[in-house]
């Protein structure tokens, strides 16, 4: 911050004249002129502006009218003015006036005092936006003040600043962070707040790969210590040329519109940069300063353009374009961040087709059609807003088309403001269409056309007229109209007997469809769902959902109920009428000559296959459920039933999918303790149980599902055993005579619920049993249940010696073998002895560990000789307990945990020099616990005899 307040009035005075003698001099019209105040000074103080609007504090002044503030900044180089205030109405003392700014926040700025308003040296009022040139703004007034303007969350593309809460885009190469306090804030104490970015320091240059979303000073941490921004992918959202009229976009424009066209775009980081333009012509140079208009309409546009631009929309932008008289060809625009942001990935190219001359053409989406679609049709190489008459004369409508029926052959969509038929010198149906950008879209009803080639014609007229005249003919294109097919896209292949299918097709000339099946010489009507006629919908397609084809009352379901191969086809519902025999038969010659369809299909009957949520063998009685799941095709039910040893029985019926699955994760499974079994039973192609006989059943009435599960559940109270109850379930179902019933069986046996802890070790040394672990390691924990997984959880929890937990991690998710695995981050552990308890919420399991400092891997050379190859600070030869090397020479007496003196924990072996204690994997105490209460794992003692170990060691080492 300067300030000049000892600047005298001969000095003001002084360098007034200076200024206006040197602008005289030099033609320079740009700079201020006015009254020098006669003392007082400005404040102007680092704030935020939220109103646009900025403080500035005046002391003691004393002139010979009001004071007046002016604020001006920096940009290019030249000296902006960015806010007056000449109603202060002070003119003597001290005050605080506010000053209005233009778009020049936030940046720095510089308030300077005066007594009058300063003018230019053509006598005009300075304003806001007004150039003042080239000139040091510490000249400007009688004193002068700089601050730094913030605006919360607000950037502008005319400096670097980015404050709290503002939005930096990826490709930025030069932001400067300010915070609330204006002071400059590292890019690198801003890190990413959550996600891939988590924690990662932001970078500037921002990388054009840097991950978008949330940076701040505490990163992931809760709140955002005083500083957010937030990255985002720089995106260029719509880069067209349009016409200025209409505002529609525009490919192809002929010479009457090339004139009339402006440049648009939409991107999302106008608060940053402005978007460059340039214009590329057919050779690829650069023309962009021959072809962009002002707001004059002439040749001088910009080639950068700003937010709100000649739009209304202040995220829009738009400059005129002008490309009349230039060589017909495809021109190129370009659109860039016209400073940093102009990577590949956001440049955006618009390309647009100057004609020599405006000529329309006509074409179809498709140059073959069935009678009765619909096509498109385009008509090309017009201008926006222009209409033209589409035509296609009576000789191509089909016999017997009234006027009603012609005057739908074009139908009112799209582009197509008119339709209707000409009955006059000329007799055709008529489309009016408006050109939309330099194309019209419309569609055509071909059910009124006469097979063969229709042509479809289209003229410069823009009504109908009584007699058209071919000098106004523009194009024409011929549309072939063919006979409708049909075809049966399901069922073919396979069919399974009871199962549901989709039956589909395409009926291009047809209302209405029928399903037929083939048996001998005969093709005989299927029932669909107890329809007889299939509806066909308004794009030429049939289809009912669900179908059982075995199921029906004429004589193809029959057919299909019946394991074979046979035919199956459609054939239009009108035709069948007409050539149907009795009992809903057509012949085979009758079949084929009304283009009905054909396709084998092999009728099966289905199978059955089924899964239990059994665990290593065992059901848990506190689970209460289990999950069945398995395969049933052309069944809509299975029946799942579970016996007890004591013949106690749980029946539950379960839905099966149209695709043939079934899949229950909550059967219910209630029986005693001891020896069961499971049983998913289905009934084959006759959808009868067994013999179809049931004990106790109405003879009257089928014996389906839900008889069979009546039977099942009450043969819980005849005081039978488990075989005993099994051994009458599969008389009456698999066993019974003449059966196609399906069964899956398996035996498991119903216990309490049960968690046991298998085995301990470090991540990357897996062993079986409980091994130690050392601090910061990776405990990594297996164990085994019975409980189904998803529906419970275990939890593992570290004790200390208070039985506090002090880690803790769950699982529930295991396969059905029971087995889980858990892993345990150690990093926080002191050494010593823990408990470890694995909780599932009905049963626990625990066992000790121990945490050591170090853990020793098996030594695997010989230590002899004076022990200088691989002691080397964590024994890599390996004292851990089983020590197959030599332990020779002059090695006898120094082994005190590891031969270096810096095995204080984990030596678990027995060093047989004079280490006659039992090093066994916490510090050669005895019970494998601490001996210190208030150190785990680490006593004095031991600790005296590491330093010992080490100085030796050292000793050693030297000679």
């Amino acid at each position: 911050m300067t300030n000049d307040n000892t600047r005298s009035k001969a000095n003001a005075v002084f360098f007034s004249a200076i200024m206006v003698i040197s602008m005289v001099a030099v033609g320079f019209a740009a700079a201020p002129a006015a009254a020098a105040v006669n003392d007082g000074s400005v404040t102007f103080s680092d704030q935020t502006s939220d109103d646009s609007t900025v403080d500035v504090e005046i002391d003691s002044f004393d002139g010979d009218s009001n004071a007046v503030v002016v604020v001006t900044y920096q940009l290019d180089g030249e000296t902006i003015v960015a806010g007056v205030n000449d109603s202060t109405s002070l003119s003597s003392g001290s005050d605080t006036v506010s000053v209005e700014l233009d778009s020049s926040t936030p940046g720095t700025h510089t308030a300077h005092l005066f007594d009058a308003v300063p003018t230019d040296s053509d006598g005009d009022s300075l304003g806001a936006g007004d150039s003042l040139g080239e000139v040091d703004p510490s000249t400007l007034g009688f004193a002068t003040d700089t601050a730094y303007v913030a605006v919360d969350g607000q950037r502008t593309p005319f400096n670097n600043v980015a404050g709290d809460g503002s939005i930096v885009y990826q490709g930025e190469d030069d932001v400067v962070f300010r915070g609330n306090d204006y002071g400059e804030i590292n890019p690198s104490s801003l890190s990413g707040t959550s996600g891939a970015r988590e924690g990662t320091p932001l970078q500037v240059p921002i990388p054009e790969n840097e991950e978008t979303g949330t940076y701040d000073l505490n990163g992931p941490d809760p709140s955002d210590g005083g500083f957010t921004t937030t990255v985002v992918s720089p995106t260029i959202t719509t880069a067209e040329v349009q016409l200025t009229d209409t505002g529609g976009d525009i490919s192809q424009v002929g010479p009457d519109s090339a004139g009339q066209l402006k440049i648009f775009a939409e991107w999302n980081f106008g608060d940053a940069e402005g978007l460059a333009i340039t214009v590329e012509d057919p050779s690829g140079a650069d023309i962009t300063n021959e072809v962009l208009l002002d707001d004059s309409n002439e040749v001088n546009g910009t080639d950068v353009l700003q937010y709100g631009e000649n739009e209304s929309n202040p995220e829009d932008a738009s400059v005129g374009l002008d490309l009349e008289g230039e060589d017909a060809g495809e021109y190129t625009v370009i659109f860039e961040g016209n400073d940093e942001i102009d990577q590949g990935s956001v440049t955006q190219e618009y390309t647009i087709e100057l004609t020599t001359e405006d000529e329309l053409s006509i074409d179809v989406a498709e140059d073959s059609v069935t009678q009765g679609s619909n096509v498109d049709y385009t008509v090309s190489g017009g201008t926006d807003g222009q209409e033209r008459l589409v035509t296609i004369d009576e000789s191509d409508f089909a016999d017997g088309v009234g006027n009603t029926q012609a005057a739908d052959i074009f139908r009112n969509v799209d582009d197509v403001s008119e339709t209707g038929y000409n009955n006059g010198s000329d007799n055709y149906a008529y489309a009016i269409v408006e050109i939309d950008g330099t194309t019209a879209v419309g569609s055509i009803e071909t059910q009124f056309l006469d097979t063969g080639d229709a042509t479809v014609e289209v003229y410069s007229n823009t009504t109908n007229t009584s007699s058209l005249d071919s000098d106004f003919l523009e194009d024409d294109v011929d549309l072939e109209v063919t006979e409708g097919e049909l075809t049966l896209d399901s069922p073919t292949d396979e069919y399974t007997i009871g199962s549901e299918v989709d039956v589909n097709g395409t009926a291009e000339a047809a209302d209405e469809v029928r399903l037929y099946a083939l048996n001998n010489d005969n093709w005989e009507l299927v029932e669909v769902n107890g329809q007889t006629n299939i509806d066909v919908d308004s794009d030429d397609t049939f289809e009912v959902e669900d179908a059982t084809l075995s199921q029906g009352d004429s004589g193809g379901n029959d057919i299909l109920s019946f394991e074979g191969q046979y035919q199956i086809g459609v054939i239009d519902a009108d035709d069948a009428r007409n050539i149907e025999m009795r009992n809903d038969e057509i012949n085979t010659s009758s079949w084929t000559s009304n283009d009905g369809t054909r396709a084998t299909i092999s009728v099966e009957s289905g199978g059955l296959t089924a899964q239990f949520g059994t665990i290593d063998g065992q059901f848990a009685t506190e689970d209460n459920t289990m999950t069945v799941n398995g395969t049933a095709e052309g069944q809509s039910n299975v029946v799942v039933a579970f016996v007890g040893e004591r013949g106690d029985v749980d029946v539950t019926e379960v839905s099966v999918d149209n695709d043939g699955t079934f899949d229950e994760e909550d059967v219910s499974v209630d029986l005693s303790q001891g020896a069961a079994s499971g049983h998913v039973i289905s009934l084959g192609r006759d959808g009868t149980v067994g013999d179809g006989d049931l004990p106790n059943a109405n003879s009257s009435d089928t014996v389906g599902i839900d008889e069979l599960s009546s039977f099942i559940t009450d043969l819980e109270d005849q005081s039978l055993t488990g075989n005993q109850v099994r051994d009458r379930i599969v008389s009456q179902t698999t066993e019974a005579d003449a059966t196609d019933d399906l069964m899956i069986s398996t035996t498991f046996r119903v216990t309490e619920a049960s968690v046991s802890l298998d085995s301990v070790y470090p991540e990357g040394a897996q062993a079986d049993g409980i091994n130690p672990v050392a601090a910061g390691e990776t405990m990594v924990v297996e164990g085994t249940t019975n409980l189904q997984p998803d529906d419970n959880s275990i939890v593992l929890n570290v004790l200390n010696q208070n039985d506090n937990s002090v880690e803790s991690a769950s699982v529930d998710e295991w396969g059905n073998d029971g087995q889980f695995t858990l892993t345990v981050d150690t990093s926080d552990l002191e050494t010593g002895t823990y408990t470890l308890e694995a909780d599932s919420g009905d049963t626990t399991d625990s066992t000790d560990i121990e945490i050591v400092e170090e853990r020793q891997t098996d030594d695997t050379g010989d230590d002899t000789g004076d022990d200088t190859g691989d002691d080397t600070g964590d024994d890599t030869g390996d004292d851990t307990g089983d020590d197959t090397g030599d332990d020779t020479g002059d090695d006898t007496g120094d082994d005190t945990g590891d031969d270096t003196g810096d095995d204080t924990g984990d030596d678990t072996g027995d060093d047989t020099g004079d280490d006659t204690g039992d090093d066994t994997a916490d510090n050669g105490s005895s019970d494998g616990g601490s001996t210190d209460g208030s150190t785990p794992g680490f006593g004095a003692l031991v600790a005296l005899v590491a330093l010992i170990a080490a100085a030796l060691l050292a000793t050693r080492r030297n000679n």
